[in-house]
């Protein structure tokens, strides 16, 4: 077998062993820590590459698949809803009903009266053998030194948080002459919105600068880490992020040999999105790895 496809094979049954694990452990709390022990990654990226090989958030996947087992037992055990609902990781009936109502387009009552099951997806377990055709990435591979950017942080959907903290930054930084032809225009989204809430995603605008400045109040200085990136062309509208991040955890990655480093991925933008139609611009994403 050769070695980029045995690599490639390799995360495939690691990515398994976690279906495998949630599937025998549904009655028990499924922490994210926990599921990256099973497949050996690291917590920091291990959202990402689970999302990226099965096309379904590791939350969202939990509680399909309790819920599909919960359809199992309304039709064939005699447990009233509330204790099915319990069972099913829910607190309360009302918070159940609303959830199998979303996903079954029945409420559990009415479900239970049509005796009739659903098709249900299941847990798909990865096919080891089968490999689609790639698109062909090929990243630049750079080593740099640790950047000291000034930065603004936003909690919320990404959509409107870049927005925000963007336009706080540019009126610290622009009238202090610190958006220069050298200056460089950085996004860190810190959470995965399939994993997080939100209401809660944190996002911090940066922009890099040369000389010491001083920050004042919600203008924060810090260093984004040095070392070894993997650095993507991500060419099209941000909203597309996601499509180019699944590529590169589930095709670049597996293939390339590297491991990761416990620090954030970031966008560098390169070109303003003010004056560029969303369908020329050019983004860098850069991926720190060993």
């Amino acid at each position: 077998m050769p070695e980029k496809e045995s690599t490639s094979r390799d995360y495939r049954e690691r990515i398994n062993r976690v279906i495998f694990h949630i599937e025998s452990h549904l009655d028990e709390k499924l922490d994210l820590q926990d599921l990256a022990k099973v497949a050996f990654f690291s917590p920091f990226h291990f959202h990402r590459i689970f999302t990226a090989f099965t096309d379904e958030p590791l939350g969202n996947f939990i509680r399909r698949l309790r819920l599909e087992r919960s359809s199992k037992h309304l039709l064939h055990l005699a447990a009233p809803v509330t204790e099915v609902a319990l069972t099913a990781g829910y607190e309360t009936p009302a918070a159940f009903t609303r959830a199998f109502s979303a996903h079954f387009g029945v409420s559990p009552t009415e479900y239970r009266k049509r005796n009739k099951p659903a098709r249900m997806l299941g847990a798909k377990p990865l096919d080891l053998t089968t490999r689609k055709e790639k698109r062909n990435m090929k990243p630049e591979i750079r080593n740099v030194e640790p950047m000291p950017v000034l930065f603004v942080r936003r909690t919320g959907p990404y959509s409107q948080a870049a927005g925000e903290a963007f336009g706080v930054l540019c009126q610290f930084a622009g009238p202090r002459g610190l958006l220069g032809p050298t200056s460089r225009m950085i996004g860190i989204s810190h959470d995965d919105p399939h994993v997080t809430a939100e209401t809660k995603l944190r996002y911090d605008a940066c922009v890099t600068v040369d000389h010491e400045v001083k920050p004042e109040g919600e203008i924060g200085l810090k260093t984004i880490a040095g070392g070894g990136y993997a650095i993507f062309v991500h060419s099209g509208p941000y909203e597309l992020f996601q499509r180019t991040y699944d590529q590169i955890f589930k095709e670049w990655l597996p293939d390339s040999g590297k491991q990761l480093r416990e620090e954030p991925c970031f966008e560098m933008y390169m070109n303003d999105p003010h004056r560029t139609k969303p369908e020329d611009l050019r983004t860098e994403i850069w991926l720190p790895i060993q």
